[in-house]
């Protein structure tokens, strides 16, 4: 697949900019750690792909690897929000959620157009 059809590119873009959007934004809200905990979810999601795309060619079942998968972005996110606060921890899930979103429709588009 060429870089300009690879719907991974597109989400690394989509979620770094979103990420930079949500930093930058969380201190003019007043809270720069809500801010941070929505980018580092976006940026820690945005890795999923990847991770998908190694499990295609695996020689386990792609189920049980994607509920590995979801067990490592779910840890990570609770992880990453309890440093920044327990309270913390749904932004940083929300941004991982996004980032999936982005992921599906960046893979749905690059579907539509193939």
């Amino acid at each position: 697949m060429n870089a300009k059809r690879d719907p991974l590119g597109t989400v690394v873009v989509a979620c770094a900019t979103g990420a930079l959007f949500a930093a930058v934004a969380g201190p003019i809200f007043g809270s720069w750690r809500g801010g941070t905990a929505v980018a580092l979810g976006l940026l820690v999601g945005a890795t999923n792909g990847f991770m998908a795309r190694r499990a295609v060619s695996a020689e386990v079942s792609f189920r049980a690897l994607s509920m590995g998968r979801l067990a490592i972005l779910s840890a990570a996110g609770l992880g990453l929000g309890a440093l920044l606060g327990l309270q913390f921890i749904p932004l940083v899930l929300i941004g991982i959620a996004a980032a999936q979103l982005v992921l599906a429709i960046a893979a749905a588009v690059t579907a539509a157009r193939a």
